[in-house]
């Protein structure tokens, strides 16, 4: 069980009303951004009252943060089948994308960065963000780009992040297969076009 969840002795789980209210915050999240988004309005939502939320989360922290991570656990890509590091990355960051562009959680987490210093929040995030990254360092260990794998991690990763999250642009398939491509070096550099500039640019 998550922290911040609660228990009470003889009042055994709602299965339906647990996955409604991850659904609804969700959805609120995204929508109404962290200040806008309250309980009462989740409850609402989901079709239940304010006490059955804090029969499960502590405070709207907590459940934001369980929301996001319920989310999160169902997005994650499947082990890499190491026939093709490009192939791996690529079903790996188009998986990452359709969860952040075409489900609430984009919206949810775009409206969580700034809080991200909460702890429950911290916790979610940072816990995913690694999740994230030890399938991707299981992407390049033992091939030709393990080097600076750390750096190449990033370069897809904030490629991602900084379109989506920071200028809210959305990202194609050709977008992510492009940017593998150039981190893997696979494709040839343009030619170096005269004049001032630093040298093969």
């Amino acid at each position: 069980m998550a922290e911040g969840e609660a228990t009470i002795a003889g009042r055994p789980q709602d299965g339906r009303v647990t996955s409604a209210l991850l659904t609804a915050t969700l959805a609120e999240l995204s929508e109404n951004g962290y200040e806008k988004t309250t309980i009462s309005a989740i409850a609402t939502r989901a079709r239940t009252s304010k006490q059955a939320v804090y029969r499960r989360h502590r405070d709207k922290s907590h459940l934001l943060a369980a929301a996001v991570e319920h989310a999160l656990a169902v997005a994650n890509p499947a082990p890499p089948q190491r026939g093709s590091v490009a192939e791996d990355l690529r079903r790996c960051l188009l998986n990452t994308l359709e969860a952040l562009q075409e489900t609430p959680l984009g919206g949810a987490i775009r409206a969580l960065v700034p809080y991200r210093h909460l702890p429950a929040l911290a916790r979610v995030l940072d816990e995913a963000e690694e999740n994230r990254r030890l399938i991707m360092r299981q992407i390049f260990i033992a091939t030709p780009f393990e080097t600076d794998m750390e750096a190449r991690i990033d370069l897809l990763l904030g490629f991602i992040y900084f379109r989506m999250l920071i200028r809210s642009v959305s990202i194609s398939e050709a977008d992510i297969e492009r940017a593998i491509y150039l981190t893997l070096g696979l494709v040839a550099p343009r030619d170096p076009q005269a004049g001032d500039g630093l040298p093969g640019l």
